[in-house]
């Protein structure tokens, strides 16, 4: 639960019973206005007066000698919790279930190639005949092949082989259960209301994701499958608004999978040998962080970087802040893949949930590397775009584009042939 009174810190901010209000309507416009006067780390009145913290110093001995503050419900949890206890390093992790990540990945993207049906003219005439299938929401659908490209290991079995009960007795169903659940929970945060007593909406009345999989299991899909979708949602965004990019990405993209075949998974090797698309997956995460690590109750006093925080406060780490630190990122309001191209730059380390600074580091390095399996899965399947008008990246507590943001996604010859909609004639 949340803390009530923590003690008051000595730190610059100008802490206001508005900014929780303020910070939720717009993260990024209230960490940029303070910055330039108050730092790194400074004092809010947000979250039970919260000091913002993008120092990774702070984080690190917050991390240490804290405990996570619960938001309530609406609190995305540490990702791949047991997965990332057992393993090293991201890349072994990635290792570790990447085969059927990659798998069931295909699988998802290969349901986009539409099954065009032939008519024999006005008497079999339909509505959805004027439906383009190759149109589809962007985020939705997304979370979808996310979803069930991350079951086996979250869930312990494919969609396909989980147990049967009304309303869930295939991949669809679970996909739309997912699809509402998440809908619900990552709507946008009411300033009005704190975060622990949103009320919820009516849903489309299918089965609960919640009751299938128990409130604990759900919230630990959603932790995974929400920043790892919004993520891969803004690649799409960026690669578009930055057509040199695009061109960059799929040239190295065409090398990297030379010689594979049009399945083959997408492992570690491959992707190491695409650094362009590390950059630009690095410098997305960085101005478009999907979400934030939890708040940290410290249970003792801290002395670091010349700050001293007593036991009681609150410290929040924030990528609003952190990832916008003109002294690690020159020019921090530009997209600048290139900054991460063989520089020493440290990598962004707020912008998915669970911990912050060096303890969430296996659980980054992990979620960055589906997004980017994700995201080159996709465009090797199908050529994807967006709307010319580009939208914004926005919301808490998922930062993300809208939902109703559609996206075209043309299949490839290839995968059009083994979908059957597409027969060679000689």
């Amino acid at each position: 639960m949340m803390v009530a009174n923590p003690p008051s810190v000595a730190l610059p901010g100008r802490p206001d019973a508005t900014d929780e209000a303020e910070f939720m309507a717009d993260p990024r416009g209230f960490c940029s206005s303070r910055m330039p006067t108050d730092g790194a780390v400074f004092a809010t009145g947000a979250f039970d007066n919260a000091i913002f913290a993008g120092s990774t110093k702070v984080i690190d001995a917050a991390t240490e000698a804290g405990e996570c503050v619960d938001l309530g419900q609406h609190q995305l949890r540490e990702p791949f919790r047991e997965l990332v206890a057992s393993a090293p390093d991201g890349k072994t992790a990635f290792e570790t279930i990447c085969a059927s990540f990659n798998d069931e990945c295909y699988a998802g993207f290969f349901q986009w190639v539409p099954l065009f049906k032939e008519t024999g003219g006005f008497s079999t005439f339909r509505f959805e005949d004027f439906i383009d299938p190759r149109v589809r929401k962007a985020l939705p659908g997304l979370r979808r092949v996310i979803f069930r490209a991350t079951a086996p290991t979250l869930l312990g079995s494919k969609l396909e082989d989980l147990p049967t009960s009304p309303g869930l007795e295939s991949p669809k169903d679970w996909g739309k259960a997912y699809a509402e659940y998440a809908a619900e929970k990552m709507k946008p945060a009411s300033p009005s209301f704190p975060l622990l007593f949103k009320l919820p909406t009516i849903g489309g009345g299918g089965p609960s994701l919640e009751t299938a999989l128990g409130a604990e299991k759900a919230g630990e899909v959603l932790s995974v499958v929400e920043p790892t979708a919004a993520l891969v949602a803004s690649m799409l965004r960026m690669v578009q608004a930055y057509p040199d990019w695009d061109t960059r990405l799929a040239d190295e993209q065409k090398r990297a999978l030379s010689g594979s075949k049009p399945e083959s998974p997408i492992d570690s090797k491959i992707l190491g040998d695409m650094p362009s698309l590390e950059a630009f997956a690095l410098e997305t995460l960085r101005m478009y962080p999907p979400s934030r690590p939890s708040q940290l109750r410290l249970t003792r006093k801290i002395d670091v970087d010349g700050m001293e925080l007593p036991a009681g406060a609150i410290v929040a780490p924030e990528p609003f802040v952190g990832h916008f630190v003109p002294s690690l990122y020159e020019r921090p309001d530009s997209f600048n893949p290139d900054r991460f191209m063989g520089a020493e730059i440290p990598a962004p380390s707020m912008g998915f949930p669970g911990y912050g600074g060096v303890r969430g580091n296996t659980s980054r390095d992990l979620i960055l590397s589906l997004a980017k399996v994700a995201f080159v899965q996709m465009r090797r399947m199908h050529e994807v775009k967006l709307p010319t008008e580009l939208p914004n990246v926005a919301g808490y507590p998922l930062h993300s584009i809208p939902d109703s943001v559609e996206l075209k996604a043309v299949p490839y010859m290839y995968y059009e042939l083994q979908r059957g909609v597409r027969k060679l004639r000689f």
